[in-house]
């Protein structure tokens, strides 16, 4: 359960505990109408309710003239005196009956004070035993006003329900829309580009679902600020990338047009500026789809053993011209579900690097093994290059990173990124570390889907 329905559940009970007070006060004020409603005299002596009990008591035990002879005794003796009345108002001593007080007796007999007065059957004719006051006394009234105690018990379970309904509605509209509130007004500041917008610290101290809410927007908001900016710093540095060779290719239109005899070469340069630009666009749109999930190509079965060793060959050309060895080891004869030209392209731009960053006589150690017990192709690439240094190994997987230390400059920027997003694209992990040897590691981690 969340917290949001525990303080619903607590409300509600707050809600139904002051209800039930409403009701109860409603009970206690309808008994206390009713006792207003026997005048404003007391006429009965309440005391003498063991007297009413022992008359009553002899009449069903000994009969009429043993009652009569215990009335007459207490008249004698001056005590407290016991009125013993039938439905035609006679005393059955034959004593004046008060109608008032014969009236009150009847209303507290109807509503069950037993003992206070009594009812006999003699002779199968009922009579009703009570013991008068000798000077009637004032009734306490609960209210001053008897038109308002019999309306005030409605009025109030009414007027207590919706007062306990509006507060609670209050309390809960007041508390569940302050957040809410907030996120409108963070979701508003972010649709105007204010990307640096948070709503962690308005939401306060609070412990619920919608303080996660808002710790769910502010991871959002950081997400797209760091998209943002990452397409914004791609921008710029795409510019910066198309700006040189455009610039080359006006100066070298410039020679031509000032020296014809240049013009031959100058077409050569303008043709090399040209495949840079064309292998940029092409090296973007290729990150863009696959940042945006578009598939190269159905996935299939790739032997990755074969795919490795394809890769291994072309490169063994490029690097015999540059005087550099590979070396390669490998015990990964499986097969992966996959883009087999995702994974081409990842791996080859990964040998092509390192072939790139090393000098004549270094070697290239590849080695592919898989992990059976974690289902996972591990290909690493080593290279005895000058390495990256500790700053820049959280850097070089971005769009046009090129090493501070390095002055080979020559390339686009974008093979190391491609390859994180083709390993991404295949759930799977790429790092970077230094050797302790001298150059730089590189590490894919494939999972096995199969």
């Amino acid at each position: 359960m969340g917290r949001l329905f525990w303080k619903f559940f607590l409300s509600f009970w707050l809600t139904l505990l002051i209800a039930s007070v409403s009701v109860g006060s409603f009970v206690w004020l309808q008994n206390a109408a009713k006792n207003d409603e026997l005048g404003d005299l007391k006429l009965l002596d309440y005391h003498a309710s063991s007297y009413v009990a022992v008359a009553s008591d002899i009449a069903q035990q000994q009969g009429e003239a043993a009652l009569k002879s215990f009335l007459q005794q207490l008249e004698t003796a001056g005590m407290t005196e016991v009125f013993v009345v039938n439905n035609e108002h006679s005393d059955i001593l034959g004593r004046n009956v008060d109608l008032a007080t014969l009236n009150q007796a009847r209303q507290l007999f109807a509503k069950g004070k037993r003992r206070l007065v009594e009812q006999v059957f003699l002779q199968d004719t009922p009579y009703l035993f009570y013991a008068p006051l000798a000077e009637p006394e004032p009734l306490k009234p609960h209210f001053k006003k008897r038109w308002v105690l019999k309306h005030l018990p409605l009025l109030l379970m009414i007027i207590s329900g919706l007062v306990a309904s509006l507060l609670f509605s209050a309390l809960l509209a007041w508390y569940f829309t302050r957040p809410i509130r907030h996120l409108k007004q963070a979701f508003s500041d972010v649709a105007q580009g204010k990307l640096d917008t948070r709503v962690a610290t308005a939401m306060g101290k609070r412990q619920d679902e919608l303080a996660e809410l808002g710790e769910n927007f502010d991871f959002m908001a950081s997400k797209i600020s760091a998209l943002v900016n990452g397409q914004r710093q791609l921008l710029h540095d795409v510019s910066h990338e198309l700006r040189s060779p455009l610039a080359r290719m006006q100066a070298a239109i410039g020679i031509a047009q000032q020296q014809p005899d240049k013009v031959p070469t100058t077409l050569v340069r303008l043709e090399r500026e040209a495949e840079r630009i064309s292998d940029l666009v092409g090296e973007l749109l290729l990150i863009s789809r696959m940042e945006t999930g578009i598939e190269h190509s159905q996935e299939t079965d790739v032997d990755m053993a074969e795919l490795i060793g394809g890769i291994v060959e072309d490169a063994r050309f490029e690097a015999a011209n540059k005087a550099i060895s590979i070396d390669m080891q490998s015990n990964a004869d499986i097969s992966l579900y996959g883009h087999q030209e995702l994974l081409h392209r990842a791996i080859e731009n990964l040998i092509r690097n390192a072939i790139k960053f090393s000098d004549a006589g270094d070697t290239i150690r590849i080695n592919s093994h898989y992990d059976s017990a974690q289902k996972q192709l591990h290909i690493s690439v080593e290279d005895e290059g000058p390495g990256v240094t500790e700053a820049d190994l959280k850097r070089i997987f971005r769009p046009f990173f090129r090493a501070s230390h390095n002055q080979r400059q020559d390339g686009i920027g974008l093979g190391l990124t491609i390859a994180q997003q083709a390993i991404a694209a295949h759930h799977g992990h790429i790092l970077a570390e230094n050797r302790s040897e001298g150059g730089l590691r590189i590490v894919i981690i494939l999972p096995d889907k199969s």
